[in-house]
């Protein structure tokens, strides 16, 4: 295998015309120079250079190599740049995964207070639910990964970013808004909207059915949170929401949040224990520690 440096030697030699100019240009001795050169020669067993009247003149051997010298040094000294503007966050990209309710209601102004800061990063934004998310930062899919709830898999590590709030919705005029203690018995009369299987907000939906001892199996699964929310609105039944998820909706009086029955659950940011974070990654975690996300993420 050829050292780069006998062949950068080789190089300059040639660009230069003489073994003199090229140690000056590279900062070391001549015989260091010439030293190099003949390891090169000796490392292929072919003669590159011979010397006519005070002039370096190339072989055969050495015309055809230094075509390959010329594009290999060009690769190396291009790779170089591109390392240093990725570790200086100049170009590059960032893979995001996020589950559903992190990634449409407060991932976008850190995004695009990231984009601010970071114009050469381009980012890509994989969204699912939060254990599915865990399973592309476990593939390596994604960068680092954004889920609520406990952490599930193993080989991540997970550290909170906020505190998340998940409330009984119901629609206006519904008799849960003016009743002061809601029973079980109640509960199991309702009919439950939710996501499904796999995310977040449906386990915690499991753990408030065990809190309150409701027995119920009137449920009905439904693939958005927008499409939980226009149900809700239209008398489908009821759901167990995020706070910023429906916030407009409660503003304009559709939705209600019973806040009588409610539970707390922990938004993460997760990534691989076996891999170290890029730097534009690292830039981006760093940007969540900074910024409260319910400050970013509505118009609180």
């Amino acid at each position: 295998m050829m050292e780069i440096s006998h062949l950068k030697a080789f190089y300059q030699v040639m660009i230069c015309g003489s073994f003199s100019k090229a140690a000056e240009e590279l900062y070391i001795s001549q015989p260091a120079l010439s030293r190099q050169v003949a390891s090169l020669e000796k490392e292929l067993g072919l003669q590159l250079i011979t010397r006519q009247n005070r002039q370096v003149v190339l072989t055969d051997a050495g015309r055809r190599l230094l075509t390959y010298a010329e594009k290999i040094i060009s690769l190396n000294n291009e790779a170089k740049k591109e390392m240093l503007e990725l570790k200086d966050l100049t170009i590059g990209d960032l893979t995001l995964g996020a589950s559903t309710t992190i990634a449409n209601y407060l991932l976008p102004p850190i995004m695009a207070l990231y984009k601010q800061k970071n114009p050469g990063i381009d980012i890509h934004l994989k969204v699912d639910n939060s254990r599915q998310i865990e399973e592309m930062v476990c593939e390596g899919k994604v960068d680092i990964g954004l889920v609520a709830g406990e952490d599930h898999a193993n080989g991540l590590y997970y550290e909170m970013f906020a505190e998340d709030e998940l409330y009984l919705v119901v629609p206006q005029n519904h008799y849960f808004i003016e009743t002061a203690n809601i029973t079980s018995e109640q509960l199991n009369q309702e009919t439950f909207l939710c996501r499904e299987e796999g995310s977040d907000t449906h386990l915690l939906l499991e753990d408030l059915f065990t809190n309150f001892n409701v027995t119920s199996q009137k449920k009905i699964t439904l693939g958005s949170t927008e499409a939980i929310k226009r149900s809700v609105i239209n008398n489908m039944g009821v759901a167990f929401l995020s706070k910023c998820t429906f916030e407009y909706e409660s503003q304009l009086g559709l939705l209600i949040p019973i806040k009588k029955i409610s539970m707390k659950r922990p938004l993460c940011i997760s990534y691989s224990k076996s891999t170290r974070l890029s730097p534009a990654a690292l830039a981006f975690w760093t940007l969540m520690k900074k910024y409260n996300v319910w400050n970013l993420g509505t118009n609180k």
